[in-house]
């Protein structure tokens, strides 16, 4: 009776650690947490092919479980002010908590290159503050691999058809091409010693250039020629450097004077310039007159009018007078005695 009672106590604890390891092992499969958690929502517009349960990790350790996947088409969220097709809830555990700063990145990657899918987080700068986990924040979309094998396929499959299509206007495009080649190299080949020529000539004109170049800053740039002018220059403008302030003070002096005799000037003295002004205007009035008389009157004694014209201008009258002037020269008693 005892031995039978022994072995059913025996299966009984049997049981019971059976029991309890395969319970060890749903918590442990199943990412089950019995800690404080918080909840984190990330928007993506493609999370790639992660499901519920993924790890959450932080450089590589698990902090945390992918709780759901909500599904929001392409209405925009009132509290982000953004439209976001998925939205990730993942569960963190608290002890992580102040670990996750403002400036956190969220992404979806892989373990290796066909590894299982995770939510990994770059927990940001520690001189931010800590992450507030009150609204969601906008995650970085995985990279489309599929989507660029789906186009690269459908570019290859376009480029075969294409090709298949075109085979004959192709191989026509090789053909002329294989020509062109062919004609190219028998071209370089006749001509070889001409354009050795040609490179030569080239290469004894660069030579030439760079030592004009050479000598043009030798004489222009670096020669004592170009020293001087540039002394010169400085000397000029160190002169003006130098002139430019007296002649200021003088130029302010002369006008500060000015300003003194124009404020000393009264209407008396401006009435009295005024008089004077006119009276030198009607003697230049006067004074245009009489030169425009004078001018009659040469005008008139040149053509011969008048007794003085007729004296100037007449060359009988002039013998005349001086036929007369003669003769009484030579017979002066005429002065007295009248035939």
């Amino acid at each position: 009776m005892a031995a039978a009672r022994s072995v059913e106590v025996k299966v009984g604890m049997l049981i019971l650690v059976g029991v309890s390891l395969l319970a060890g092992l749903v918590l442990v499969m199943g990412g089950i947490h019995l800690g404080r958690r918080f909840t984190i929502a990330v928007d993506f517009n493609n999370p790639g092919g992660i499901q519920s349960g993924a790890p959450v990790k932080i450089a590589g350790v698990r902090v945390g479980t992918v709780e759901r996947l909500e599904f929001r088409g392409a209405r925009v969220d009132p509290q982000t002010g953004r439209a976001s097709l998925v939205r990730v809830h993942a569960e963190v555990d608290e002890a992580y908590r102040n670990e996750i700063h403002a400036d956190a990145s969220f992404f979806v990657t892989t373990q290796g290159v066909l590894g299982e899918q995770f939510l990994a987080i770059d927990p940001g700068s520690a001189a931010q503050p800590v992450f507030r986990a009150d609204r969601p924040v906008e995650g970085i979309d995985p990279p489309r691999i599929d989507l660029f094998v789906a186009r690269a396929y459908a570019l290859l499959d376009d480029t075969v058809t294409a090709v298949r299509a075109n085979r004959r206007e192709l191989g026509g495009m090789v053909d002329d091409l294989a020509g062109v080649l062919h004609n190219t190299n028998d071209l370089l080949r006749r001509n070889g010693p001409r354009i050795d020529g040609i490179v030569e000539n080239a290469d004894r004109a660069v030579r030439d250039a760079d030592g004009l170049i050479v000598a043009a800053r030798e004489r222009y740039v670096d020669g004592p020629q170009a020293r001087r002018i540039v002394n010169r220059a400085e000397s000029v403008l160190a002169s003006i450097e130098r002139d430019v302030p007296p002649l200021a003070r003088d130029a302010r002096a002369l006008t500060a004077r000015l300003n003194h005799v124009v404020e000393g000037v009264g209407d008396p003295q401006i009435a009295d310039l005024q008089a004077t002004l006119r009276d030198v205007r009607a003697l230049s009035q006067r004074a245009n007159a009489i030169a425009g008389d004078a001018q009659a009157i040469s005008a008139r004694v040149r053509s011969g009018q008048g007794t003085v014209g007729a004296l100037l201008m007449d060359e009988e009258l002039y013998d005349d007078l001086q036929e007369m002037v003669r003769d009484l020269k030579h017979n002066p008693w005429k002065f007295f005695w009248r035939e």
